[in-house]
């Protein structure tokens, strides 16, 4: 589809300024970032969007490819190039290109993923415009593990009931199908400043971020697909970088526990919990004095609960030994 055939459907009457801005970041993704930017000029919009990607000091192919898509789509196609990977400086990339985006809502989409549904803004921002108390909607995702070569059974993405489910149940929304108010991540970055945070997952927070101001729609569609490489973020063979993350995790829920979490009585339970497990990944006494002082003040602890306290008086290092066994048995079952 020509840049043309895209516009033609664009019907607001300021053409020039985008309702929709999308954001791709894009490192060393030759194989794959043809499939992305494909997926975002095959929506179908009756508004105008623009596409923000930022090619990291790429030493593949990857700004070839970028190039020539930005030859062909001039008006929709923005591409930020750098000689020094900004990654590794510990720039905030993202803050960057929200700040340079004018679209009233964001979407994001990583440079090795791709959309599949060609009605996924169109339908996003119909729902947002109609309904102003939601500040963010998401559907699913279809995982397709790259090194097998092949999709798994599973799909991720479910709906979540607000904050509290989010923060104590974890992350189920698949960044790459989110469109947000761009108002609300404006505030999550001046508000929390993330980048000053050094959590390694950037979006895990900023959803919990506007799912405490904010409604959150969930989509039952299948968005997109996320390709599970051997080496990302939030998925590493190295033992060491896996627990990192997990450390992390920890560390950026207790921050929403204690400044953004009413603390009524059953929430010590997880929070007891949290502590538990951040004592024994960071080996802080600390965290261990915190810990035995909730686990006192719970009414009923469960057999969970004391598994928790009896394993953090073992040895700190004996915990290597535990997660040596949980990654054996994810391989055996």
């Amino acid at each position: 589809m020509t840049q043309e055939q895209i516009m033609k459907n664009w019907y607001m009457k300021n053409a020039d300024v985008p309702l929709v801005s999308v954001i791709c970041c894009t490192y060393n993704h030759e194989k794959y970032i043809s499939d992305a930017i494909e997926g975002f000029l095959k929506q179908k919009t009756t508004f105008p969007f623009e596409v923000l990607v930022n090619d990291d000091a790429s030493t593949d192919g990857t700004a070839a490819i970028l190039h020539r898509y930005e030859k062909n789509y001039p008006n929709i196609l923005k591409i930020f190039y750098h000689e020094i990977n900004e990654y590794s400086q510990g720039v905030d990339i993202f803050g960057n290109l929200v700040r340079t985006a004018r679209g009233k809502y964001i979407a994001i989409c990583e440079g090795d993923d791709y959309w599949i549904d060609s009605d996924k803004l169109q339908l996003q921002v119909n729902f947002l415009e109609k309904n102003p108390d939601y500040g963010m909607c998401y559907g699913r995702v279809k995982r397709y593990i790259q090194r097998k070569e092949r999709f798994c059974h599973s799909k991720f993405g479910a709906q979540i009931k607000g904050f509290e489910d989010l923060l104590k149940n974890g992350n189920r929304i698949p960044t790459l199908t989110v469109c947000a108010r761009r108002e609300l991540i404006d505030r999550y970055n001046e508000e929390i400043k993330p980048a000053e945070k050094h959590w390694l997952m950037g979006d895990y927070p900023m959803w919990l971020y506007i799912a405490h101001e904010s409604k959150t729609k969930f989509f039952q569609k299948d968005f997109a697909v996320y390709r599970i490489l051997s080496e990302s973020a939030s998925h590493s063979e190295n033992p060491e970088k896996r627990i990192e993350f997990e450390k992390s995790i920890i560390n950026m829920k207790l921050f929403f526990y204690k400044s953004y979490s009413p603390f009524p009585f059953y929430q010590k339970q997880e929070y007891f919990r949290i502590y538990a497990l951040y004592y024994y990944l960071y080996g802080k006494k600390e965290y261990l004095s915190e810990m035995q002082f909730l686990y006192k003040s719970l009414k009923t602890p469960t057999t969970l609960d004391k598994f928790y306290i009896n394993i953090c008086r073992l040895p700190y290092p004996l915990y290597f030994f535990f997660y040596a066994l949980k990654e054996i048995a994810k391989k055996v079952f």
